[in-house]
């Protein structure tokens, strides 16, 4: 928005509240002001400081949070049981047993229905039987699983299970083509693959 109509706009909501204070060269008292936007914030305040690293390649400058620019944080002071992905999600689950977490929408027919909900519980159980069977399945610690869906709760229950049970997450990316997800499958040697049965077929095997 223009500087003048905001100032204008500003003035006339301070004219309905209290008396005009000629105030310099405005016409509005301290009581009234507007707040930066979020870029102005940005720019006085700041998100991040840049550190004197420079990265071995590239152009690119390293950041760390304003709120701890000397070191790494490792823990939160309320909760300095939690180090890591997994350990927050059991925390999480824990904590929020019985409440809502993950909601879908599309029916079988592809429309937009009322929200089905799996609660923080139940993906913990999810999590844990996805994980366990991997490797009674023979897929051991360390090796990498693919991921090939969209965004869905499917997808973050199987990736809790990769954290639980050290397994790597090897996301698989169709809009890039048979070939790419091909030659992902193969670089990464992918153990397992996790998907839904309308995308089987069309996984490259060999």
């Amino acid at each position: 928005m223009d500087s003048s109509i905001a100032e204008r706009r500003l003035n006339a909501i301070h004219g309905h509240l209290v008396p005009v204070v000629v105030v310099g060269a405005g016409s509005h008292s301290n009581d009234l002001r507007s707040n930066p936007t979020a870029g102005e914030f940005l720019c006085e305040k700041g998100y991040s400081v840049v550190l004197p690293e420079k990265l071995q390649t590239g152009k690119w400058n390293v950041y760390r949070s304003v709120c701890s620019p000397f070191k790494l944080v490792t823990r939160f002071p309320d909760h300095p049981d939690i180090g890591t992905l997994h350990e927050n999600f059991v925390h999480a689950v824990d904590t929020f047993r019985d409440y809502k977490y993950l909601g879908t929408r599309i029916q079988a027919d592809g429309t937009v229905g009322e929200y089905k909900w799996m609660t923080y519980g139940e993906a913990g159980t999810d999590r844990a039987a996805i994980g366990s069977g991997l490797l009674f399945h023979g897929i051991p610690k360390g090796s990498c699983v693919g991921f090939y869906f969209i965004n869905r709760p499917e997808w973050l229950i199987v990736d809790y299970a990769c954290s639980a049970y050290s397994l790597v997450s090897v996301p698989l990316y169709d809009t890039l083509g048979p070939d790419a997800v091909k030659y992902i499958v193969n670089h990464a040697d992918v153990k397992a693959i996790f998907c839904v049965p309308q995308t089987l077929n069309s996984l490259p095997f060999s």
